[in-house]
């Protein structure tokens, strides 16, 4: 006898296992160009962090002299995918704009109208919008100058022997503190019988003063003002007073033995 046989249908298993692998492969593709369309559009899909903000120079140092009014100015490139917004927690730093796009000019402007002579730092940062996303400082070193300006001696007193004695003196110019320091020199008076030379300068500097009595009609005390003014530094105007004795020695005007 013929034993009985169960027909058995058709085999499915590697038809169904060829199509998924295609399923996965066409969605596994389509993934890939989202991520690479995404990309194009400068918009981070999910999972996706945005880029680093880029900030040159990524650090500002300035100078200004104490006193003064007028800002420094510091412009900066900022390069990101997306948008930002600046702050800063030093009131002397003024930022403009204070938020933009992809590429963008951030202007500092520092102002020293109210800061003590020395070092002043500050920190501007730089934060996308989404309080999650990439950060930037940038630090400011903004260094307040005072110029002190010292004159030596600080006065000069001559008491001449004949009718026409000669006496030369110099005035040391000296900056004490820190910054430029221009000045320059007049007399008070415009006395004839006292000039000077190398009236004007920067920095450490010399002044040729040369006093006579020649010319001096009358026996007495003659006194002039040397004024050295060095804008923007501290003691300045000095005052140097110089002071002539012509006294009478005689018919001849030369002192006795």
């Amino acid at each position: 006898m013929t034993p009985l046989r169960r027909k058995l249908g058709p085999t499915w298993g590697p038809v169904v296992i060829s199509l998924a692998a295609g399923v996965a492969a066409l969605l596994s593709g389509l993934l890939v160009n989202a991520c690479q369309l995404s990309k194009l559009l400068g918009r981070p899909s999910a999972g996706e962090s945005r880029g680093a903000i880029i900030v040159v120079p990524p650090e500002v140092v300035d100078s200004a002299l104490a006193g003064t009014a007028e800002p420094r100015v510091a412009n900066l490139a900022v390069t990101n995918s997306g948008t930002w917004f600046a702050t800063t927690g030093s009131s002397w730093i003024h930022v403009s704009p204070t938020r933009g796009g992809a590429r963008a000019t951030l202007r500092l402007s520092l102002d020293p109208s109210q800061l003590t002579p020395g070092m002043h730092v500050g920190v501007v940062t730089l934060q996308e919008h989404d309080s999650a996303g990439p950060t930037a400082s940038v630090t400011v070193n903004f260094r307040i100058q005072q110029p002190i300006l010292s004159v030596k001696p600080a006065s000069i007193t001559h008491t001449p022997h004949s009718s026409s004695d000669v006496f030369l003196d110099t005035l040391e110019i000296q900056n004490t503190g820190d910054g430029p320091l221009v000045w320059s020199a007049t007399t008070e008076h415009q006395a004839r019988w006292l000039t000077l030379t190398n009236a004007s300068g920067n920095g450490d500097g010399k002044i040729a003063v040369r006093s006579t009595n020649a010319g001096l009609a009358y026996f007495g005390t003659y006194k002039e003002t040397i004024i050295v003014t060095a804008p923007g530094a501290k003691d300045s105007p000095k005052r140097i007073n110089v002071t002539m004795e012509r006294r009478k020695h005689g018919h001849d005007d030369v002192p006795t033995p």
